[in-house]
């Protein structure tokens, strides 16, 4: 029985203005905590968990600050969001609801970008949403995920004094939380080819091997992750097209590089769907060879008792020998049927003699 397919997710009931429900909702932050790093290349403070009232009232140009939301913010945060840093409901909208295609856009004193994560689960792909708000010192991220995201970032914080994350801007930051996105594409693709060539290898040992739901599943998650490619790609050569890009020269060279990933994985994904086609043609061709040798065997064995069949078909006709000597006289001989059977093996025996000797058997 086929799994039920998860249902689409619903944005805001139809009518609703723009931007609900963040500007309906009261700013009240008491319950939201925050991760929040503020850094240059001299210092840097760390709070695991903040009050995201205190952590926003800490925001100062004379550093890079990096908030991180380690789960799905309520209304009520992204309404104090917009109050103090005056960020675009629609941009928050899409935070709220989640769910969105890759895309960047463009707000005054701010830019809002969204990455489709692939994430593994138990055997089952999803696309998580990582949201980036890009200010001009500050850098807010939502990611309710696998915290191995970002973990890598906040151990170069910490660790590369002289790197170039801790000497950037807010823009470099942006970027390395971008790469770390997209990179996270291989892993996922790196298992869907290890299983492609292993299901190879089964459909050559057992064509009837029950494999063909799991390659139908391989090719649904292939193409689940081909359309976060395409979307990926014209958000990233959006940033780097823009003359009023967010981003500074010196960091647009390592955007280019992501973009080149992000081709890489587009290609990957093409590759190995054809790899999962080629699959499916491979258990056809299989269980055809298969059925064919059946078939072949069924056939020798009929053509080889055909002129058995044949003789008993004539000695079987019953004429009685007493009425006239020409009614099958050799009805009378003492050993006829030990001669008939002896007579059978030869023929049955030289049949299966000539098939062999042309490699038909």
């Amino acid at each position: 029985m086929s799994k039920r397919r998860k249902r689409i997710p619903q944005g805001n009931p139809p009518g609703s203005p723009p931007g609900h429900p963040i500007e309906s909702a009261m700013p009240d932050v008491a319950d939201t905590t925050v991760a929040w790093h503020s850094y240059n290349e001299a210092t840097i403070r760390e709070h695991p968990s903040i009050g995201l009232e205190e952590a926003l009232r800490g925001l100062t140009p004379e550093v890079i600050d990096w908030i991180h939301f380690p789960a799905a913010p309520d209304v009520t945060a992204l309404r104090w969001l917009q109050e103090r840093l005056g960020l675009d409901p629609l941009a928050l909208e899409d935070i709220h609801h989640g769910r969105q295609r890759t895309k960047l856009e463009r707000y005054e004193g701010h830019s809002f970008m969204v990455v489709s994560v692939p994430v593994l689960h138990d055997g089952e792909l999803t696309l998580e949403q990582l949201s980036l708000l890009l200010g001009p010192h500050w850098v807010i991220s939502f990611w309710s995920g696998d915290p191995g995201l970002v973990a890598p970032i906040r151990h170069r914080l910490h660790n590369s004094v002289s790197g170039r994350l801790r000497k950037r801007g807010a823009d470099y930051l942006f970027y390395c939380l971008l790469d770390a996105a997209v990179d996270s594409a291989f892993p996922v693709l790196e298992i869907f080819s290890e299983r492609i060539e292993s299901l190879e290898d089964e459909l050559l040992e057992d064509p009837h091997a029950a494999t063909i739901p799991e390659i139908h599943g391989l090719r649904r998650k292939l193409a689940l992750m081909r359309r976060m490619v395409l979307p990926g790609e014209e958000a990233l050569g959006q940033l780097l097209r823009e003359d009023d890009s967010p981003l500074g020269a010196a960091t647009r060279r390592y955007v280019r590089d992501v973009l080149d990933h992000h081709l890489r994985i587009g290609d990957t994904i093409d590759t190995l769907a054809e790899a999962t086609r080629g699959l499916h043609e491979l258990h056809l061709m299989g269980v055809s060879h298969r059925m064919n040798e059946v078939m072949k065997l069924l056939t020798i064995i009929a053509t080889i008792f055909i002129p058995l069949t044949f003789i008993a078909g004539i000695y079987g006709m019953n004429f009685d020998p007493e009425a006239s000597p020409w009614n099958m006289p050799e009805l009378r001989a003492r050993y006829g049927y030990p001669l008939v059977i002896l007579l059978f093996v030869v023929i049955g025996a030289g049949m299966a003699w000539m098939f062999r000797r042309r490699d038909w058997l």
